[in-house]
């Protein structure tokens, strides 16, 4: 039976509710250069720092550990892999609403060129509606009963995809501590050769005022004098080339500990390069490489993860069973108003869709078997890296104990150079040579050094460790 109602309320409500909710995403449009907080729940990996708070450079020197502790709390790397778990999180919250009812409301407003019935017919005899405009409002519910397996492997799939995300941010933090670490003791190490190279001048300060006192007393000829000058301008030469690389390496330094700016008094770097350092047994190393590896456990991941894109794509061949139903009202221009709904079971078979399914599930194979041999590949770059960091360390190891041995032989040769050219049985040049060798030696000692600090640390990031 149709039941008069005032058309006008109800009418202006859907024309000011229905384009504001749709106008929600227009009207605040989301920024594209706004920063953004980290959800709570991503403080497991960022040791319960938020990270709208930057960390900033100490007061005093920094340490290697204060170094890295700032990295891994400001680099772009580390913060762009948080936001990527978060994204592959989100995406597994969207696939498991699958699982659940959807309900929703929609409106229309329709013109017909001929009048039509405001409602289906229901019973013989009864008095129908007739009109030309007819407002629809309807409540939508559907439940999903059988999907072939969709749902479940989607929900699976963006599960392993998460914890591959995580598993990526494990290695951007061992790959940021390789670099902070190699970095830091090559400034350590260009530090060192810069002292040396002032401790040279100043011997050669030293030898210029004794060479000059036996020129005066016409026991040295003044070309002395002019070798050791051209020396002390190689020195001074080598010195200011030296400190220009200091100044670089600090400001790559601070690019990686994510700093924007480098203080006007300059970053002071505290720390020690020490030798004696005991090469591990490769053998042991080799035999759980693989399992420490953080890229090697995403590739796992994302393998186990495509295996369950091919059973995606399987399930397109099964039907889709689902549980529907709506209720509603409908209203003509006239004021005349009724209502109407169903319940049913929908159930779609795929009959053919132009051999879609079978190309899709045999694409994802093909991802599938592609994945396996990367992984495949992996291990053996991973075998390769962790036998040459190691034949790395060995060559350090050995260059540090050579060289040692070299300074002592050098600075030895510089005291007897010294004491010859003092009893009048050398010549300047002497002295020279010998200062020359043994800021040579020292060079290569502090070379040394740094390389064996960075075969270390390289070591640990090829096997997977931090320490």
């Amino acid at each position: 039976m149709n039941r008069p109602l005032p058309i006008k309320p109800i009418f202006v409500s859907w024309l000011l509710v229905v384009p504001l909710l749709a106008g929600c995403a227009v009207f605040q449009p989301t920024p594209a250069d706004s920063p953004s907080m980290l959800p709570g729940r991503l403080a497991v990996h960022d040791n319960g720092r938020s990270h709208g708070v930057r960390a900033d450079l100490p007061s005093g020197p920094l340490t290697i550990k204060q170094a890295l502790a700032i990295a891994i709390t400001n680099n772009p790397d580390i913060v762009a892999s948080k936001w990527d778990i978060e994204a592959a999180r989100a995406h597994k919250r969207y696939e498991s609403s699958g699982y659940w009812p959807s309900l929703s409301i929609n409106a229309a407003y329709r013109h017909n060129w001929h009048e039509e019935r405001l409602v289906p017919a229901r019973n013989q005899g009864l008095d129908a509606t007739f009109t030309h405009d007819i407002f629809a409002g309807d409540l939508v519910l559907s439940i999903p009963l059988i999907s072939g397996g969709r749902v479940m492997s989607a929900v699976a799939e963006a599960d392993l995809m998460a914890r591959a995300s995580a598993c990526r941010l494990a290695r951007t933090k061992e790959e940021l501590i390789f670099n902070v670490k190699s970095t830091f003791y090559s400034i350590l190490g260009q530090i060192k050769m810069l002292e040396a190279l002032e401790h040279s001048r100043m011997a050669l300060d030293e030898h210029l005022q004794m060479t000059e006192a036996l020129v005066a007393a016409r026991k040295a000829a003044k070309v002395d004098l002019l070798n050791i000058e051209v020396r002390l301008a190689e020195l001074n030469h080598r010195m200011v080339k030296q400190q220009g690389m200091v100044e670089i390496s600090k400001r790559f330094l601070a690019s990686l500990l994510g700093i924007e700016a480098i203080p006007e008094d300059g970053v002071m770097i505290e720390g020690k390069l020490s030798a004696g350092q005991k090469t591990p047994d490769s053998g042991q190393i080799l035999s759980t490489v693989i399992e420490t590896r953080q890229d090697m456990a995403e590739f796992v991941l994302q393998i186990q993860a495509q295996a369950k894109r091919v059973d995606i794509a399987r399930a397109a061949y099964w039907p889709i069973l689902s549980a529907k139903g709506t209720y509603g009202g409908r209203a003509s221009a006239q004021g005349d108003y009724d209502d109407l709904g169903f319940a049913g079971i929908d159930l779609a078979l795929p009959f053919f869709n132009g051999l879609s399914t079978i190309a899709r599930v045999e694409e994802e194979q093909a991802k599938l078997q592609a994945l396996r041999e990367r992984k495949r590949k992996l291990a053996l770059g991973i075998r390769r890296e962790v036998e040459s960091a190691l034949i790395q360390m060995r060559t350090a190891t050995s260059q540090v104990n050579a060289t040692e041995k070299a300074i002592a032989k050098a600075e030895e040769s510089l005291r007897i150079a010294r004491e010859m050219t003092a009893l009048g049985h050398g010549t300047a040049m002497d002295v020279l040579d010998a200062q020359a060798a043994l800021l040579n030696a020292e060079t290569r000692y502090f070379g040394a050094l740094v390389d064996l600090h960075t075969s270390i640390a390289l070591l640990n990031f090829t096997t997977g460790t931090t320490t």
